[in-house]
């Protein structure tokens, strides 16, 4: 017997899937979707259903596409390439939108915004791919740090969906990092279940070469749920950036980095921090590497202004001098609410990936990743878990695929210290499955990926930006 959707526990929002044109650079074309769906029960068969909502702006706007049902075996997931999938079949091929995912037992999901697979052989079409996660809790306010309009070649767009049963009207705020000013709004009105897409580089209002950040807000505390996409023009493939990451519906006074890169092996990091609250404040940084922690202080952050810091800019991350490699880092304001995006790239090859740094309070003794590859057609992938407690654990990971009997690994981690895992070091081959972490010390987390010739070469070189990061769903 299937679940209510009342439960919020068993229902995903996955604010953007589509198989059809979706125009976001010189690179233009038929965009997909890959939905990876996790049963987070240990003991039950998740039953599911998936149903499609067309998105504002097409024909058949607010309206139901397509609808599958599924089962997913007790602690396993599911993966669902949305232009080859059995399931998806029935979804028309030049559809845009969203999905609502509902269970009878909790799930947790990530969704891949990419150009079809077979690209990437071409330097002249290279892969584009970007990854989000579902979203368990949708919010009226959504906060997006990092938007723009031709910056120095970027633009972005944001999905915003409407997971509730009635039209919800939103408006869009825009402010500028420098200030904290508002720049210019729009709004919209979004059918229940459907996804409105705000393009910033059709904001006449908005000024050339501009970043900045957003703020979106629903009428009447209308749920909503949102991915930010920003990307770089496509061409040449160095030029294939294509970064997702899901909006914040909060703020914190301490937030945590489970991953940053510095100088290492030619990626660099970079941190996005924004003050959502109503008054200035001062935020303290400390970066860990290692066994050694590294402290760096920003003053008087206004209202609704933003900082960036690249991590290979020496004048952004003053401390940080002659220090390389990965690490974490926890991000503290005096008093007003914060949230962060963090970043990582090698710009040589066009590589960048964005996942949401984590709000204080969202830690839990397990965290689930819906996907990580082993040499999965060219793709393999890891994860990074930073342990937020206060004394020194043990941290197990066990990696599970359908069909498959589970891997374990296990790491000692130093408290505010992260462990990582590299998927094929721990499992076999032609792995696409799914991970869950505990240990008795509260846990934060991210899982990435991207197609690694230099460990899977049975499917030749590959261009373009292959590489994908998702927050951890902590459980």
């Amino acid at each position: 017997m299937r679940i209510s959707k009342v439960l919020i526990a068993t229902i995903l929002a996955l604010t953007m899937v589509l198989v059809g044109a979706l125009g976001v650079s010189a690179q233009s074309g038929t965009w997909v979707s890959g939905i990876m769906i996790q049963n987070q029960s240990e003991t039950e068969i998740a039953h599911i259903t998936v149903t499609f909502w067309w998105a504002e702006g097409t024909a058949n706007a607010g309206q139901m596409a397509h609808q599958f049902n599924d089962e997913i075996a007790a602690g396993k997931s599911k993966s669902y390439y949305v232009p080859t999938s059995a399931m998806t079949a029935g979804l028309p091929a030049d559809f845009v939108g969203s999905a609502v995912v509902s269970s009878d037992q909790p799930v947790a999901a990530n969704l891949n915004t990419q150009l079809p697979s077979d690209l990437g052989g071409d330097p002249a079409n290279p892969m584009r791919m970007g990854t989000a996660s579902g979203v368990l809790e949708p919010a009226p306010k959504l906060y997006f740090t990092q938007v723009m309009k031709n910056y120095w070649g970027w633009n972005s767009y944001i999905a915003v969906q409407n997971t509730g049963a009635d039209t919800a009207n939103v408006t869009v705020r825009y402010f500028s990092d420098a200030t904290g000013a508002q720049v210019t709004t729009e709004s919209g009105a979004i059918h229940p279940y459907s996804t409105k897409i705000f393009r910033q580089s059709e904001v006449g209002a908005l000024p050339n070469d501009w970043a900045g950040s957003a703020v979106v807000e629903a009428a009447d505390n209308k749920p909503l749920a949102g991915v930010a996409n920003f990307f770089a023009d496509g061409t040449p493939y160095a030029d294939a950036m294509f970064q997702s990451y899901n909006a914040a519906s909060a703020g914190a006074t301490k937030l945590y980095v489970p991953r940053l890169v510095k100088g290492y092996y030619g990626y660099q990091g970079g941190l996005k921090i924004q003050n959502v609250g109503t008054a200035p404040t001062n935020v303290t940084i400390s970066y860990r590497f290692g066994a050694n922690t590294y402290t760096q202080t920003i003053s008087n952050l206004g209202a609704n202004q933003a900082v960036g810091l690249y991590m290979g800019t020496p004048s952004h991350v003053p401390p940080l001098a002659g220090v390389s490699g990965s690490g974490s880092a926890v991000i503290e304001s005096s008093g007003q609410p914060i949230i962060a995006t963090v970043n990582e790239d090698e710009r040589t090859s066009g590589l960048g990936v964005t996942y949401n740094a984590i709000p204080d309070g969202a830690q839990t003794n397990a965290v689930l990743f819906p996907q990580i590859t082993a040499k999965y057609y060219g793709f393999s992938g890891g994860l990074q878990v930073q342990n937020v407690g206060g004394s020194a654990t043990t941290v197990t990971a066990v990696f599970s695929m359908q069909g498959r009997t589970d891997v374990v690994a296990t790491a000692s981690v130093p408290s505010m210290g992260s462990a990582s895992w590299f998927a094929p070091n721990i499992v076999a081959p032609d792995f696409n499955g799914s991970v869950v972490v505990s240990a008795p010390q509260p846990l934060v987390g991210i899982g990435n990926g991207s197609y690694r010739y230099d460990w899977d070469n049975r499917y030749g070189v590959k261009y373009g930006d292959s590489f994908t990061t998702y927050n951890g769903i902590n459980k």
